[in-house]
């Protein structure tokens, strides 16, 4: 005898059976008894809830030779007949496969003669946002004035594609996605009649994957049976789903917020080599971020408390994380999300990402470990680094005040007036890359261009050598020019931009260069977006020789950095 999934098995047959909507149950319960049912109805909601199994048994039952009450026997000729498909005057059609005016044409065609085996017509047209403009104008005028014996049902997943006139002719019933405790539920029961060994948690995995759709649970439930081979766990159910386990989710960020490198990678490894999707593997930690963030917050939530039922570490792990960083890490995943689609290694962006955010100062990392409440700022690790910025910001403002000191001097200035016109003002900018450098590009640097982009590849493979996540990063990158030893390299990908210019991806690419081209050269990356913007600003702006720098502007950039100014003319 063939075998019967699960989903087809399991399908209700009576109004009793139907799970998660009472609403609708009721009210045609309640029409069947009062004999007040409309003439057309409007099913809609997710998929897997039960509208084309509730469709069907209101067929049965207006139908029905020996009801009982108002459910249908399911044991008469004519029930008989509807449930396997043999009763002309029962139509059930796939607008998806039939949208076309021709399809719609023939079914009306229909309409007009009375039924032949049973008391009523029923068509039941499943995914009806499908039809064409054409079919539902053709639909229209018998859905408004259908003969008293013709029954309508529509189906759809997509109410907002369904036009105004036609969904205003119908009674309409919006099915909701059901609880996790609904599905559990038939899930025991189902467990039950088979005899199987199910672990609780798998139970509640299986809802949670399912979002709602019984169908869909039930399908799950099937495919993690027939890999078990009887006995089933969460493990099985998360492999045949495609995702990761909750508690492996739980175990990689806690790898990221407490910087194990070794352990974090070895963990990636072991999900590829099961198969794991990277983009399943990014939707699994933002749905674990985002319920971190409600649990954190105290929302009770029912994702949150199923998470709770499948997943005894997530409480554990998720008290140990700072909330503010959490949001952080989920924005970090969301922009990777919509760039995961465009890049040809998807695991390597994956490693390369989440090792980029391990190894990000402790004040930038968007994930870290709360402290306890009794520490203080000076036993933080912050304490040392703000003390250091603060000695290195105040030597920077003495050496400041020795400069502005020699500018006033009459002497320096009698020297410098006859001058002054062709000097470069120096004014404090921003760290942007929309205020690079507008400079007339020297032979020099026209020559290093040159040389640089003809041993690009020569480049990466130094940089591979001292560190291969660095050359993963640099390699989406293209140079483009050199200003003043400064290498501009843009990026398609704002996230590559940013990225290599962190700690260490930017010293190890500085000190290839350096090393390289016995000269010292700095990385500025660039997205394209703003590389283009600057194009556009330097082509409007006249080319101008550029001489020697005079020896206090070399003094000035070498205290600020030359990424941190912006060389402009002055004009009288």
């Amino acid at each position: 005898m063939a075998y019967t999934a699960l989903y087809r098995e399991w399908r209700p047959q009576t109004f009793a059976e139907v799970v998660g909507q009472n609403h609708v149950v009721t009210t045609l319960t309640n029409a069947l008894k009062m004999d007040k049912l409309a003439h057309a109805y409007l099913f809609s909601g997710p998929r897997g809830t039960g509208k084309t199994s509730l469709a069907k048994i209101l067929a049965r039952a207006v139908n029905c030779e020996h009801p009982q009450g108002v459910e249908p026997c399911n044991e008469c000729p004519s029930c008989q007949g509807i449930l396997d498909g043999r009763v002309v005057d029962v139509v059930e059609m796939d607008a998806a496969s039939n949208r076309g005016i021709d399809e719609i044409r023939a079914l009306l065609e229909q309409v007009q003669y009375a039924p032949t085996e049973v008391k009523r017509k029923v068509y039941i047209i499943d995914e009806v946002h499908m039809l064409t403009s054409e079919a539902f104008n053709a639909l229209l005028k018998t859905i408004e004035e259908p003969p008293p014996y013709c029954l309508f049902i529509l189906a759809t997943t997509e109410i907002h594609k369904v036009p105004a006139t036609i969904a205003s002719r119908c009674q309409r019933f919006d099915f909701s996605r059901l609880q996790s405790e609904m599905i559990v539920e038939r899930l025991r029961e189902v467990a039950d009649s088979m005899g199987l060994q199910v672990e609780e948690p798998a139970f509640w995995y299986v809802a949670r994957a399912a979002e709602g759709g019984l169908r869909d649970a039930l399908s799950l439930f099937d495919q993690a049976l027939a890999f078990s081979d009887g006995k089933i766990g969460v493990d099985e159910v998360a492999e045949v789903a495609g995702g990761v386990p909750s508690e492996q989710i739980g175990t990689l960020i806690r790898y990221v917020s407490t910087r194990d490198h070794s352990a974090l990678l070895m963990q990636l490894n072991e999900l590829w080599q099961k198969g794991t999707d990277p983009l399943m593997l990014l939707v699994d930690l933002l749905a674990y971020g985002r319920d971190a963030i409600l649990l954190k917050k105290q929302v009770a939530v029912e994702e949150v408390q199923d998470r709770e039922k499948f997943d005894p570490t997530f409480r554990i792990v998720v008290q140990s994380l700072d909330v503010e960083m959490l949001f952080r890490f989920v924005d970090t995943l969301i922009k990777w999300q919509s760039e995961l689609r465009y890049q040809t290694q998807s695991r390597l962006f994956i490693e390369v990402g989440l090792l980029s955010i391990t190894t990000s100062p402790t004040d930038e990392s968007p994930i870290r470990v709360e402290p306890h409440h009794s520490e203080t700022a000076q036993g933080t690790d912050m304490a040392p680094a703000l003390r250091a910025l603060t000695e290195r910001v105040a030597e920077l403002e003495k050496r400041l005040a020795k400069y502005e000191e020699r500018s006033s001097d009459p002497s320096i200035s009698s020297t410098t007036s006859n001058s002054s016109k062709s000097l470069p003002q120096i004014k404090g900018t921003s760290n942007s890359t929309a205020r690079l450098l507008r400079e007339t590009v020297s032979e020099e640097d026209k020559r290093l261009l040159a040389k640089i982009q003809n041993e690009w590849q020569a480049v990466l493979e130094e940089v591979k050598k001292q560190s291969v996540h660095t050359r993963a990063w640099l390699y989406a990158g293209t140079p483009e020019a050199v200003r003043q030893r400064q290498l501009i390299t843009v990026f398609q990908s704002k996230l590559h931009a940013e990225t290599v210019m962190n700690a260490p991806h930017r010293e190890i690419i500085d000190n290839v260069l350096k090393a390289m081209y016995q000269v010292p050269i700095r990385l500025r990356a660039v997205h394209s977006q703003d590389w283009e913007s600057y194009l556009n600003a330097a082509a409007d702006t006249s080319e101008r020789a550029t001489s020697e720098r005079e020896p206090w502007v070399e003094q000035v950039i070498n205290m600020f950095g030359e990424d941190r100014i912006e060389m402009v003319d002055e004009m009288e």
